[in-house]
């Protein structure tokens, strides 16, 4: 014996589980899971349960904010001891980030003083290896010189 055809489905196959032959399909369409039935209209989730749509979004963190971080950390690397472009742009840029979040409407504030502070230590430090290089008498740096003679 053969299941009885679904009048509302495709012909030779029986109704989906917990609708009854001949009975039309529920209001709301799709598959029914036995004794469920859809909320009413206007119902509102239980309390602590966000809605669909998922959580919701924030403050975005300032661009400004992660350039000015990164990029004094970039300035750490000892081949930018001499030439400290990384970190003044680190610091620049961390000034930068700081006005953007003074506000509230984009976090990453501690990047940003994070950025300014070794930023500021990084171009100190290149200074003072300038000076002293600058001061030592036993220095052989000559810019331009074809000559290796030191005095």
């Amino acid at each position: 014996m053969s299941p009885p055809d679904n009048p509302n489905g495709p012909p030779g196959f029986p109704p989906p589980p917990g609708q009854q032959p001949g009975v039309p399909p529920s209001p709301q369409g799709g598959y029914q899971f036995p004794g469920y039935q859809q909320p009413p209209p206007g119902y509102q989730p239980p309390p602590g349960y966000l809605p669909y749509g998922g959580a919701p979004i924030g403050p975005r963190n300032s661009g400004m904010a992660i350039a000015g971080m990164v990029l004094s950390l970039v300035g750490i690397i000892p081949c930018f001891w001499f030439i400290q472009v990384p970190g003044l742009l680190g610091m620049i840029f961390g000034f930068v980030g700081l006005s953007a979040t003074k506000d509230g409407k984009a976090r990453g504030r501690g990047m940003a003083i994070t950025g300014v502070v070794v930023g500021i230590l990084l171009v100190l430090v290149c200074i003072v290896i300038w000076v002293a290089i600058a001061n030592d008498p036993n220095s052989c740096f000559h810019i331009g010189s074809s000559t290796n003679q030191c005095r």
